[in-house]
This record gives C-alpha cells, sequence and structure tokens, in this order.
C-alpha cells in the first residue's frame, strides 16, 4: 500500500488493515490524553525500535521484530509496555506464542505479528505520527588518528543541549481548537493523533500562503522574490 493510501486513510480515520495481524486504529487525542502524552511516547518508542540504534553489533538478519520478541520474552517490564502499547493500536489483547518452526505475538483471536508484517506496521506508526527515522551517522575510520577525532566528536555531540522545543502536542492542539477554522474543542478531541499533526501543517501552510498574499498587496513582500505555485496551500507538505 502506498504512502499516499495509508494518509487517505489516516485522514478519513479508517481502521488501517496490517495483513495476518488485524486491524490499525489509530487513537483520539482524548484516548492518548487518557493514556498520558509521555506515556504515549513512550509506548510508541518501544513499537519503533530500530536495530540499527543497537550499540553493538547484531546479525544483519535479525529484525526489528526479533529484537521486540525476545525482550519480550526475557524483560517482563518491557513486556508489559510493549503489551499496552500494541493494545492501543489493535484494540486487542496480546500473546506471545513459540512454536517449534516459528515465534510471534498473537492479536486477538487470528491476528499474527511477526517479522513479515512488523516493518509494515513501523510504517504505519511513522507516518502517523509524522515522524523520521533518525538515527546516528555512521562512521568509518581509516586509521586510529581518524578513531581519535571521531571519539571527540561523538563526544562533543552528547554534551550539546537540545534547544527546548518551540512547538509540542498540546501546544498545536490548543491553536488549533482555538483558531477560527469551525473546529470546536470537543470536536479536536475525537481527531486522531495524524489529523491533529496534518491539520495543524496545513492551516499554518494556508495561513503563510494568505499572509503572502496580503504583504505582496500592501507593497511589504517582493512579489517578484516570491514562487506562488511553491507556497500553495494545497502542496505537498
Amino acid at each position: 500500500m502506498s504512502d499516499i493510501d495509508l494518509e487517505l486513510k489516516m485522514l478519513v480515520n479508517i481502521p488501517i488493515e496490517l495483513e495476518g495481524a488485524g486491524l490499525i486504529y489509530l487513537p483520539s487525542l482524548k484516548k492518548i490524553a487518557q493514556t498520558g502524552f509521555s506515556t504515549y511516547n513512550q509506548l510508541l518508542s518501544i513499537l519503533l525500535i530500530d536495530r540499527k540504534s543497537i550499540a553493538h553489533s547484531i546479525d544483519e538478519n535479525v529484525t526489528e521484530f526479533d529484537i521486540l520478541y525476545a525482550n519480550c520474552l526475557h524483560n517482563k517490564s518491557f513486556r508489559e509496555l510493549a503489551f499496552q502499547a500494541l493494545s492501543l493500536f489493535f484494540c486487542t489483547d496480546p500473546e506471545i506464542v513459540e512454536e517449534k518452526e516459528r515465534y510471534f505475538i498473537r492479536l486477538g483471536k487470528d491476528g499474527i505479528l511477526d517479522s513479515t508484517n512488523f516493518n509494515f506496521f513501523q510504517r504505519v506508526l511513522y507516518l502517523a505520527n509524522h515522524l523520521k527515522s533518525e538515527n546516528e551517522p555512521e562512521f568509518n575510520p581509516v586509521n586510529s588518528k581518524a578513531q581519535e577525532m571521531i571519539n571527540l566528536i561523538l563526544k562533543a555531540r552528547k554534551k550539546q543541549h537540545k534547544p527546548r522545543e518551540k512547538m509540542d502536542l498540546l501546544s498545536i492542539v490548543s491553536g488549533l481548537a482555538w483558531k477560527q477554522n469551525g473546529i470546536s474543542m470537543q470536536e479536536v478531541f475525537e481527531l486522531n493523533i495524524y489529523q491533529i499533526y496534518n491539520g495543524f501543517f496545513f492551516t499554518n501552510s494556508i495561513d503563510h500562503y494568505h499572509h503572502t498574499l496580503t504583504g505582496i498587496y500592501a507593497g511589504t513582500v517582493d512579489g517578484k522574490s516570491v514562487k506562488m505555485s511553491d507556497i500553495h496551500w494545497a502542496n505537498k507538505i
């Protein structure tokens, strides 16, 4: 399924079918608030586990699902969080299953989550939450001196303070709720996470387009320096 097909389903708030596993339901803002936004982010990070982020080298045949399953099998605290996360998106109870020839997580009565469909599930979560995989770049030193320099770079990077975010989900939701866009506060609470971010980005794009037009008409913006087709609010974000 293409990204545009997935995003259209998310925009309309239609559950997305994960082959073999069942339907993926995107939680509403109200559901996320009940769960707790910090907890939601924690659950999301567990499901978006990335083999490339593991410090030590692992066999190239090991998948993200393998890592998730192994942690669920051997770490009770991790398993409880992972199951809470899966229950949130599949609206059913997960169960670890280990057979002679295979292992998987059963979802409900017939759903099966394994290495064949887990990556697609992660893709849905990335799209729904407007996230991108941000792996640390790989450095391949050619000698010991280069390795020393790389170690200094990595050490300095860890000391850097991250700038305080200017926006978070709360400020985005508040902006959508109080902006004159025909959506009431209660209606905003029923939107799913994709709709929230989509509404914010496009509302922001429309505002920028209109402000630019106003500036051109008022003479405060040089119309020759602006390519209107590049800033049109209907452009892909």
